[in-house]
This record gives C-alpha cells, sequence and structure tokens, in this order.
C-alpha cells in the first residue's frame, strides 16, 4: 500500500484527502457536517488560535508613536490620535478609593498587616464618603471589606500578605492621581479666574 492510503472498515483501500497549503480553505467532505466545522474554526479563533496568520494576511501594518498610530496603506502612511484611552477594572479593582494623602499612606503602612488597610480603607469609603468607581458608597465599603477579609483568611500561604501590600500601593498610586487632578484642576480655574 501507500503512504497516503488507508485502509476502511471493508478492507478496500481509500486515497486520503490531500492537505490543503497553508491558508487555502479546502470544502468539506460531503458526509461531515459544515455547521460543526464552522462552530470549531470560530472557537479556534476567539481563542486566538492562527492569529498570527490572519495578523501576516493583513495588508495594512501600523505602529504606535507617542500618542499616534501611524498606519501603513497602499496610498500612503494615515496617522490616527489616541485622544484617551480607559482601563476596564474588575469588583474589586473598582472598590480602591481615592483618599486624602496621609490616609492613603496610613492605608499602606496598615497594609503590612493582611487586610488592615483595606479595612481602614472600606470604612473611610462608607463613614466618610470617598469616592470609588462603583456606583453607591456601600457596594464600594462591601468590596473593600469583602477583599480585607479574604486577605485575612490568605495570609497563611502568604497571598493575602502580598495581595494586601499591592492593594496599598494601589490605593496610594489612586489617592496620588486624584490629587495631582485636583492641583491641575485648581490651577486651571485660577488661570480662567485671572484671564
Amino acid at each position: 500500500m501507500e503512504g497516503n492510503s488507508e485502509v476502511s472498515g471493508n478492507g478496500a483501500p481509500q486515497r486520503a484527502a490531500p492537505e490543503s497549503p497553508e491558508g487555502v480553505d479546502q470544502p468539506a467532505p460531503a458526509e461531515a457536517t459544515t455547521q460543526k466545522k464552522t462552530q470549531h474554526k470560530d472557537w479556534l479563533a476567539v481563542g486566538g488560535i492562527g492569529i498570527e496568520k490572519r495578523r501576516r494576511s493583513s495588508n495594512a501594518s501600523y505602529r504606535i508613536e507617542n500618542n499616534k498610530v501611524m498606519i501603513d496603506t497602499p496610498d500612503g502612511v494615515q496617522e490616527l490620535e489616541i485622544m484617551e484611552s480607559k482601563d476596564r477594572h474588575g469588583s474589586f479593582r473598582k472598590a480602591v478609593p481615592a483618599l486624602p494623602m496621609p490616609l492613603a499612606a496610613l492605608c499602606l503602612i496598615l497594609s503590612f498587616v493582611p487586610g488592615l488597610g483595606t479595612f481602614v480603607a472600606g470604612l473611610a469609603v462608607l463613614c466618610c464618603g470617598y469616592t470609588t468607581e462603583n456606583p453607591s458608597r456601600v457596594s464600594g465599603a462591601c468590596w473593600n471589606l469583602l477583599a480585607a477579609l479574604l486577605m485575612v483568611v490568605l495570609a497563611p500561604i502568604l497571598v493575602g500578605l502580598i495581595w494586601s501590600v499591592q492593594r496599598g500601593v494601589i490605593i496610594l498610586q489612586e489617592s496620588m492621581k486624584e490629587n495631582i487632578a485636583d492641583r491641575e484642576a485648581k490651577a486651571k480655574a485660577e488661570e480662567e479666574g485671572t484671564a
């Protein structure tokens, strides 16, 4: 028998379908359902399988310089400006409050005891009304208190300690961002008031 033939159940040799060259889709055999093949192919595409092949087949290439995207097209280079980008955060990350700097520094120091800094931040959201990305103060406080509880539970395997310190740093960073934004807004308001 030849190397590319297969034996069916009745003993008669059959020719195997030739392998398709890369990137060329062959029609499905009559006995196979095309719906299953399409679903399988879509799931692979969703999972990122074959992404390199799709990227290479694209006619346009691009590069990012500063706040601009430069797209090379057959007509020339098209320049697009990135106006803003926004991160999408999960539920725990949305609950991080923007605190005054002294309180944020205190939360960072307290975060070396797993969950304590996050607990204080949660109470500050609930009692003092500091803002989070959550729609209500109560939900922000609840997510912070749940995170503090999980940090305490996970502390024996050191995950809770690492998470607690990381969250303390994030609280400080968010507070610094808010502080800088407030100063810039005040400076802009003073410039408009004097002009």
